[in-house]
């Protein structure tokens, strides 16, 4: 069981908002507050509630909360209830879910489920088009912020964790998970060139769906110093060579990590060539012809195993170098979504990795954030006229 602070748990059994709500359990804490289970105390419903302190941190909250209720109406963005201010906290009330995809991920519920990958991926597109379309752009998509309604069976998705998101279509501020920001995006010195917030998403969005298809990401950091990487900036088709998934799944996934951002397609065309996708997987024969058929193999099997919410697996080891300025995202876990009730800050447990294998991605380390001034302060002058009107 995680440890919390002790403040963290003097709220517990505790009501708020007049006795509206009252405090059951903590999901989850971090830096900028804790995530609580409470229970509606007239009707029985149950929501996540963020706690967070009005301290110099608020401005960072501001943002969250209000480009979070700018985008919350869509069906499949978390839905953000009301904020309850009660002396030097506030309190931000969500829907509570099930897990994370990560969680449905690991157990392999995707392997060989078409229709399925299909049900959940265009769910995200939709919700993540919906937002770009109000204004907002996420800048930390991964599993692990996509919320789910079960753990299995007929799964519906919902966006969550908009602490890094923005209202500005250009940054040059370096933003989001390592191991889901796109070429460009890596320094943690100020760019001299601003790069599309929009691409920056869609590039997201392919790594979710490599992982949704083949378990595993195809790389740790899209920068020259990550092997991985680096050998696919030397020759393009090795993508499929290392995923495992059919030609045309190649094709899309090729296409959304194209070298240059303006020649990605849109939201729109994924979305299509999504619907319009046989398969994401290979078959039989093919998996045999270009040797992949033990591993998949293994996949039946481990599908088979899963205990406890972990899938017997193997991890993939390390293939950043020494001299990377981001932990490998292979290596690093974090907690999950702690809007959910599976929240855990403990890695799951692995088994001896073969490096030559890649199996299953571990949860990926906390986003991280590098603001420049001008673009923060020009930030703080954008947001309040633009909110206002929302």
């Amino acid at each position: 069981m995680p440890s919390y602070p002790a403040r963290a748990s003097q709220l517990l059994g505790q009501t708020i908002d007049n006795g509206a709500l009252r405090i059951e359990a903590i999901l989850g804490a971090g830096a900028f507050g804790v995530v609580y289970r409470a229970v509606d105390t007239q009707t029985g419903v149950q929501y996540a509630v963020k706690r967070v302190e009005k301290d110099g941190s608020a401005y960072y909250h501001t943002r969250e909360r209000e480009l979070h209720a700018r985008v919350s109406s869509h069906p499949h963005v978390l839905t953000f209830h009301r904020e309850i201010n009660a002396g030097r906290y506030a309190f931000y009330v969500y829907d509570l879910c099930a897990g994370d995809l990560h969680s449905v991920i690991r157990k392999l519920s995707f392997f060989r489920e078409d229709e399925l990958i299909k049900r959940v991926f265009i769910q995200i597109i939709d919700a993540l088009e919906y937002s770009h379309s109000r204004g907002v752009y996420h800048r930390d998509l991964k599993p692990e912020n996509i919320l789910v309604s079960a753990q299995s069976g007929d799964i519906d998705v919902f966006l969550a964790d908009f602490g890094l998101a923005t209202t500005n279509k250009l940054t040059a501020s370096s933003c989001g998970t390592p191991c889901f920001m796109g070429p460009g995006m890596q320094s943690l010195v100020p760019h001299h060139k601003p790069y599309s917030t929009i691409q920056g998403d869609v590039w997201a969005l392919g790594c979710i769906l490599a992982e949704m298809i083949a378990n595993v990401r195809p790389w740790a950091l899209a920068t020259p110093e990550d092997k991985d990487y680096n050998d696919y900036m030397m020759d393009r088709t090795i993508l499929f060579d290392v995923l495992p998934v059919s030609y045309p799944a190649y094709l899309l996934l090729r296409k959304i990590f194209g070298t240059k951002p303006e020649h990605r397609p849109s939201l729109a065309t994924i979305r299509m060539e999504v619907l319009m996708m046989d398969t994401f997987f290979l078959t039989d024969e093919e998996a045999a012809e270009c040797g992949w058929s033990d591993r998949i193999e293994k996949k039946k099997m481990r599908k088979l195993c899963v205990y406890g919410g972990a899938a017997v697996s193997s991890r993939r080891s390390s293939v950043t170098s020494s001299g990377s300025n981001y932990e490998s995202c292979t290596e690093t876990p974090s907690s999950a979504s702690c809007y959910s009730y599976g929240s855990s800050s403990s890695a799951f447990d692995s088994s001896s990795a073969e490096s030559s294998q890649r199996l299953v991605t571990p949860p990926a380390p906390a986003a991280v954030e590098v603001f420049h001034t001008i673009e923060k302060a020009s930030s703080r002058l954008e947001l309040a006229p633009r909110l206002a009107t929302a």
